[in-house]
């Protein structure tokens, strides 16, 4: 990183810095690492900021949601005032290897309310599977695309055993 380059983000850390007080500290020790040119922290300016999904993965992602939002309606249409079962809930990903993945799940159904439905009526649910599951949702996503939206009970066991 060139010094001007470094001199435009040290003026930006010395505006957060008095912008918010509780956190100047942090804002503070990011810039010495910059005035001082230790290129080993540059990274550390940017850990937070994750490397993002393309759209294509938002959208799988969106689809696997309206899979379960399927399932669960489909479910609630077919056995009225009874309680979903475990079986059926929306697991997730994992958050170890699918980070990403689960946290755009928590900024879609968390931050933009939407699928409401697959909170299963927790506050603050963490849609974390403890496990990969990517795989097993493709694997399930092909089988209920073949169906419409109003599943059967044989379609959901047929999507569920994918």
């Amino acid at each position: 990183m060139d010094k001007l380059k470094r001199y435009e983000l040290i003026n930006q850390l010395l505006i957060l810095e008095k912008l918010y007080p509780e956190e100047a500290d942090y804002y503070a020790r990011n810039r010495k690492a910059l005035e001082n040119g230790y290129e080993l922290h540059y990274s550390w300016l940017t850990e937070n900021i994750s490397d993002g999904l393309s759209e294509e993965e938002c959208k799988e992602v969106l689809d696997i949601l309206d899979m379960y939002r399927s399932i669960t309606f489909s479910w609630q249409r077919l056995h009225e005032g009874e309680e979903l079962p475990e079986r059926l809930k929306f697991r997730g990903f994992d958050g170890n290897n699918e980070t990403e993945l689960m946290g755009y799940v928590q900024y879609f159904v968390i931050d933009l309310e939407r699928f409401d439905e697959l909170t299963y009526g927790k506050e603050h649910p963490y849609f974390n599977s403890h496990c990969p599951m990517l795989e097993k949702y493709r694997r399930m996503l092909s089988v209920w695309k073949q169906y419409d939206f109003d599943l059967t009970e044989d379609q959901i066991a047929s999507v569920m055993e994918a």
